[in-house]
Parts: C-alpha cells; sequence; structure tokens
C-alpha cells in the first residue's frame, strides 16, 4: 500500500479518536443538565407514573414570583387568604402553575390558607412549596409570623437560584471553549489532510482507469 494512502488513513483516525476525546467533557456536561428532564422517560419509572398520578412542573422562578406576590401582599397588611387571592389573580395565566393555584384557592382557601399551599407542594412535588406549608401551619400555631415564614422560604429560593446561576457560569467556559478548539482543530486537520485524501482518490482512480488487455480470441480481429 502506498505510504500516502497509509497515512491518510491514520488521519482520518486520529481525527475520530480527537473528536471523541474533546466532545466527551460537553457530552457529560449535557447529560448531567438533561438528566433529570428524562428521567421520567426511563423504564423503571413508567410503573410508577401508571400506579401514581403524576405530578404537575413549575420552575424555580415562578415559585420564587409566586412566594415574592405574597411576601409583598402581606407586607400592605393583608391577610393571608387575601394574599392568595391576589395571587391567584396574578397568575391565572402562568400555566399549570396558575391553573392548579385558581382551583385550589377556590376549593381550599374557605378551609385555612396553608391548605393552599399544602396542596400545591403536593400537586406539584416541590421542596419549597413544601417547607412554606410547614412554616404557614407553625406561624398558624404561633410559632412565628406568616411573614417571617414567607420570607424564610423566598431567602431559600433566591439561594438556590444564585449556586445554579454560578453553576452555570463555572460551566460556560466549558461549553463555549470545546466548540471553539473542535473548530480550530476540525480546520487544521483538514488543511493537512484534504491533500492526503485528494492524492488517495487520484491513486485509487489509476488503479482502476484505463489500461485493461485484450483477451485473445475476444474482439476484432
Amino acid at each position: 500500500m502506498d505510504f500516502s494512502i497509509m497515512l491518510a488513513i491514520v488521519a482520518v483516525f486520529m481525527f475520530g479518536i480527537g473528536m471523541a476525546v474533546m466532545w466527551r467533557p460537553f457530552w457529560r456536561i449535557q447529560a448531567k443538565r438533561r438528566a433529570p428532564r428524562y428521567a421520567r422517560y426511563r423504564p423503571r419509572n413508567w410503573w410508577r407514573r401508571v400506579r401514581k398520578r403524576p405530578a404537575f412542573e413549575v420552575d424555580l422562578p415562578t415559585v420564587r414570583d409566586f412566594v415574592l406576590t405574597l411576601q409583598l401582599s402581606l407586607s400592605l397588611a393583608e391577610t393571608m387568604a387575601g394574599a392568595l387571592n391576589q395571587a391567584a389573580k396574578q397568575f391565572g395565566d402562568r400555566g399549570q402553575f396558575g391553573k392548579r393555584l385558581i382551583t385550589r384557592v377556590r376549593s381550599q382557601l374557605q378551609v385555612e390558607p396553608e391548605a393552599v399551599i399544602r396542596a400545591l407542594a403536593t400537586d406539584f412535588n416541590n421542596e419549597h412549596l413544601a417547607e412554606l406549608s410547614e412554616r404557614l401551619e407553625l406561624a398558624h400555631e404561633g410559632g412565628l409570623s406568616y411573614s417571617e415564614a414567607v420570607n424564610t422560604t423566598l431567602d431559600d429560593i433566591e439561594e438556590e437560584i444564585r449556586i445554579r446561576v454560578e453553576k452555570d457560569i463555572e460551566r460556560a467556559p466549558v461549553i463555549l471553549t470545546i466548540p471553539m478548539i473542535m473548530g480550530v482543530f476540525f480546520m487544521t486537520l483538514l488543511l493537512l489532510g484534504a491533500p492526503l485524501i485528494l492524492l488517495f482518490v487520484k491513486n485509487l482512480g489509476g488503479a482502476t482507469g484505463p489500461g485493461t488487455t485484450d483477451i485473445p480470441g475476444i474482439g476484432g480481429g
């Protein structure tokens, strides 16, 4: 085999290995970020979804806005029931969370305001809403005020959002650097390997081109 052909094959092989090595950290980060989203589609979770009614989904900023609305209403000397009514009006168009909030306010606010938060925590399986429900029950028993319960929950949510933002900032250089490196590496390898590949194709075409020999007894003569 011609040396140039062997060199072209080695270049293509090294390019494949380089692609796999360079993209491995990127795909590992993406897999960790998307794992919670795709967890519901795992076969072992299908039976759980069949046996148990799936919880609704709500993102952390929406929960933060909801708790912030309660905080603002309580700061204006509103009762907890009035704060929930105000939140239901503002979140009516916020997707599933707004619809469930309106439903829970209409059905359970007359029982007690804490029941609304408890039901929302169950519907969305949200730890911050569950913690808020426990703190509101303590406030109902006289352990602390409603404002303190809401403020503590809001601080916890904002702290978690801050941690997530910091993690995204730390991952940004890796996510942005790998495509840049791959672009430079690909272009460099392309410039170096293109002549070898063209030579390989040329030699391959020359080996299978004209030059056939006549077989005695066949053809004109």
